[in-house]
C-alpha cells in the first residue's frame, strides 16, 4: 500500500506541474496577442506610408512651354515657360534654357539674365513663370527646347529620399517604388518644347482644334491654332462655346452641362474678306465626365489631422487644384494639389469647417449623386472624436467558460488614422449575471504605443469569477470609456 505522504508529496508535484503549464500558456496566449496587435500596427503604418508616397508622386512637377504656334516673319511675341507642382519649400536648381532650333541647326540659346526673365507677380501657388520674347526671322518651322530642373524629389547627402516636404529612408521608399532613382531624374530634370510655323501672308487659311476632356458643368477650355495667316486677324464662329483673342491667340470656351463626347465645329473667316484661301472649317472633340469626388469624407473632428482629396473626374491636373480651409470664417490653412491636409485645433468642436476648391482658379462642380451638381465649397460642424471600441475579444451572444481571457482595446478619434489616435482619460469594465451577481474578478490596462513612442490607446484585459450555472448564465459586460457605453450580452458556463 503506498504511504499517503508520498502520495500527498506527488499530488503536489503535480498541481506544480499544472501551474507551470498553464502559466506557460498564458505566456504564449499573450506573446501571440501582443505579435498580432505589432502586425496589425505595422500594416497600418506601412498602408499610410504607401498612400502618402503614392499621392506625393503622383502630384509631380511639370514644365511647360506656351506661346503663338502661328507668326508672321517680323512678328514678335511672348512666350511663358511654366514650372508648376512646386510646394513652397521646393527650389528650382537650374533656371529655364530655352534653345530655338530650325531642323539641326541652333539659332539661338536663352537663359536668366539672358533673354528668359521671372515674372514674379505670376510666381506663386507652386507654381514659377519665365517668359522671353522672340521675332521670327524667316518663313519655316521652328522649334523652342526648354529645360530646368528642380529639388520637389531629391537624393539627399545624408541617403534619405525628399519627397516635396518629407524625408524618407531610401529602404522605405524603395518598398514602393523600387525604380525611385530613375524616377527622380526624370522628375528632377524638367523638359518641354513646341513649334512655331512662321508664315508670309497670302497661305491658305487653316484651323485646328485639339481634343479637350472636361468635367460637366465646367468651363473648358483649349487654343485654336490657326495657320495661313495671324490669329489677330481671325474670326471664328463655333457650333458651341465662343472664341475670343487672347494675347494674340484664339482661345475657345465652352460648357457643356451632361456627360458626353461632343463635337465642336468651327467655321473662321480672316480679314482678306471673300475667296477660298480667307475661309476654313475645322472640328474637335470634347469628353466629358460626370465629376464625381475622389474622397467620400464628410466629418471633421477636433484635434485631428483632416484629410480631403478634393479631385473629380474630368479635372484631372492635380498641378491646377489649389484650396484653403476656414473656420468660423478665419483661414487656417491652404495650399496646391488636390489634397487638402491640415490639423484642426482642440478647441474647435461646434465650429464650422470650410473648405474650398479651386481648379485652374474657378471653383468647379462636384456631382452629389447621378443627376445633381454642387460645387467644390465643402462645409461641415466640428465634432469631438469619438470613443471607438476595438479588436473585442468576445462576440454578442457568445458562448465562453468563466476562467477565459477577455479584451478589448479603447481608442478616440474620429477619422483613426494612426496619428489621430490618443487614449480615453476613463476606462473601465462591469460584468453582471442574469441574476444580478458581479462576476468581474479582476482587470489590468495596458497602454497602447504607436511606432514614435505616443500612447494612441488602451487594451484591457479582464477575467470573471463566481460561480456560475452548469446550463450557462447570460451575464452583460458593460464597456466604458469616457462617455461611451457598450452592452455586449454573452454566454458563460463554468470552467
Amino acid at each position: 500500500m503506498q504511504d499517503p505522504k508520498s502520495f500527498r508529496k506527488y499530488q503536489v508535484y503535480f498541481f506544480l506541474y499544472l501551474a507551470v503549464i498553464c502559466e506557460l500558456l498564458i505566456i504564449i496566449v499573450e506573446r501571440d496577442d501582443a505579435e498580432m496587435q505589432l502586425r496589425r500596427e505595422r500594416d497600418e503604418l506601412y498602408n499610410l506610408t504607401r498612400n502618402i508616397v503614392t499621392e506625393l508622386i503622383e502630384t509631380r512637377p511639370i514644365q511647360s512651354l506656351n506661346g503663338n504656334s502661328l507668326m508672321e516673319v517680323g512678328e514678335t511675341r511672348r512666350f511663358y515657360v511654366t514650372l508648376q507642382g512646386m510646394g513652397p519649400e521646393d527650389r528650382v536648381t537650374l533656371p529655364p534654357e530655352v534653345l530655338v532650333l530650325r531642323g539641326a541647326d541652333t539659332l539661338r540659346r536663352l537663359r536668366q539674365g539672358a533673354g528668359i526673365d521671372l515674372v514674379e507677380e505670376e510666381s506663386r501657388n507652386g507654381k514659377r513663370v519665365y517668359a522671353f520674347d522672340w521675332t521670327a526671322p524667316s518663313p519655316g518651322e521652328y522649334r523652342f527646347v526648354g529645360s530646368s530642373a528642380n529639388d520637389r524629389f531629391s537624393l539627399k547627402a545624408t541617403g534619405e529620399i525628399k519627397l516635396a516636404s518629407l524625408n524618407f529612408p531610401m529602404e522605405v521608399i524603395e518598398m514602393f517604388v523600387p525604380d525611385i532613382g530613375s524616377r527622380i531624374r526624370e522628375f528632377e530634370a524638367l523638359s518641354s518644347d513646341m513649334r512655331v510655323e512662321v508664315i508670309t501672308a497670302g497661305d491658305q487659311l487653316i484651323l485646328n482644334g485639339g481634343a479637350l476632356v472636361t468635367a460637366a458643368g465646367y468651363p473648358a477650355s483649349g487654343y485654336v491654332e490657326v495657320q495661313g495667316t495671324a490669329a489677330a486677324k481671325v474670326r471664328i464662329a463655333p457650333s458651341a462655346g465662343t472664341v475670343t483673342e487672347e494675347d494674340g491667340r484664339l482661345r475657345w470656351e465652352g460648357v457643356f452641362e451632361k456627360p458626353d463626347t461632343y463635337t465642336v465645329r468651327l467655321y473662321g473667316r480672316d480679314s482678306r474678306g471673300a475667296g477660298g484661301l480667307s475661309q476654313a472649317s475645322s472640328s474637335f472633340r470634347v469628353e466629358v465626365k460626370w465629376p464625381v469626388s475622389a474622397s467620400t469624407v464628410r466629418d471633421a473632428y477636433a484635434g485631428e489631422l483632416f484629410r480631403k482629396n478634393l479631385a473629380v473626374a474630368g479635372l484631372e491636373d492635380r498641378t491646377k487644384y489649389h484650396w484653403r480651409a476656414t473656420l468660423n470664417g478665419a483661414r487656417i490653412a491652404e495650399g496646391d494639389g488636390s489634397m487638402a491636409e491640415f490639423s484642426l485645433p482642440e478647441k474647435a468642436v461646434g465650429k464650422t469647417l470650410r473648405v474650398e476648391g479651386l481648379y485652374d482658379g474657378r471653383v468647379y462642380p462636384v456631382a452629389v449623386d447621378d443627376a445633381r451638381l454642387a460645387d467644390s465649397r465643402f462645409t461641415c460642424d466640428v465634432l469631438a472624436a469619438p470613443v471607438r471600441f476595438r479588436n473585442i475579444s468576445f462576440s454578442r451572444g457568445g458562448e465562453y467558460p468563466v476562467n477565459q481571457e477577455f479584451r478589448f482595446e479603447v481608442y478616440v478619434c474620429g477619422s483613426c488614422i494612426e496619428q489621430n489616435r490618443r487614449a480615453p482619460e476613463r476606462i473601465s469594465v462591469d460584468a453582471e449575471s442574469e441574476n444580478g451577481r458581479d462576476l468581474l474578478d479582476d482587470y489590468v490596462f495596458e497602454p497602447i504605443i504607436d511606432g514614435a513612442g505616443r500612447r494612441i490607446g488602451t487594451r484591457l484585459r479582464f477575467y470573471l469569477a463566481g460561480r456560475v450555472d452548469r446550463d450557462g448564465e447570460e451575464v452583460v459586460i458593460t464597456l466604458r470609456a469616457d462617455d461611451a457605453t457598450e452592452r455586449i450580452p454573452v454566454m458563460i458556463f463554468p470552467e
